[in-house]
């Protein structure tokens, strides 16, 4: 059974002990200053539950304002890898339409490019159930 840690009006984050999983569900779309204090409560409840494997839904949330993208891709990941211990997966649950907006523009770097990364992973799906399989599968369950 899920075990809240906490939820706010934009944002809901437990934990699934049977998965090892911290979920991060947003409610709504969140404006950068929110997103920032988000990933911020996220690391927090990672470092409670000693969770490294996160499924992030985002399909209400959508995008990423571009200076939020950067710090991610540039600061929080490393940030993460380096309190919580290697290995840190993360997949994000989105809607296909993102997805594919994802595909077309290289923003956002193609899970492939971590592929050989053994501290830090990222995926991206359109299914929960897709998420949570690779999450399982990262943990060497699957």
């Amino acid at each position: 059974m899920p075990q809240l840690y906490t939820a706010s009006e934009h944002l809901e984050i437990s934990y699934q002990p049977d998965f090892r999983v911290l979920v991060g569900r947003w409610l709504r779309p969140v404006t950068e200053a929110e997103a920032l204090r988000d990933y911020a409560d996220l690391l927090a409840a990672a470092h409670h539950f000693e969770a490294r494997y996160w499924l992030l839904d985002i399909r209400r949330r959508g995008r990423s304002a571009p200076a939020t993208l950067a710090w991610l891709l540039d600061t929080y990941y490393t940030q993460a890898v380096r309190e919580l211990g290697a290995p840190v997966r993360l997949v994000y649950f989105m809607a296909p339409g993102l997805r594919q907006e994802f595909q077309q523009d290289g923003l956002v770097p193609e899970p492939t490019a971590y592929a050989h990364h053994e501290s830090f992973r990222m995926n991206q799906c359109i299914t929960e159930a897709e998420a949570m399989r690779w999450l399982v599968a990262e943990q060497g369950w699957g």
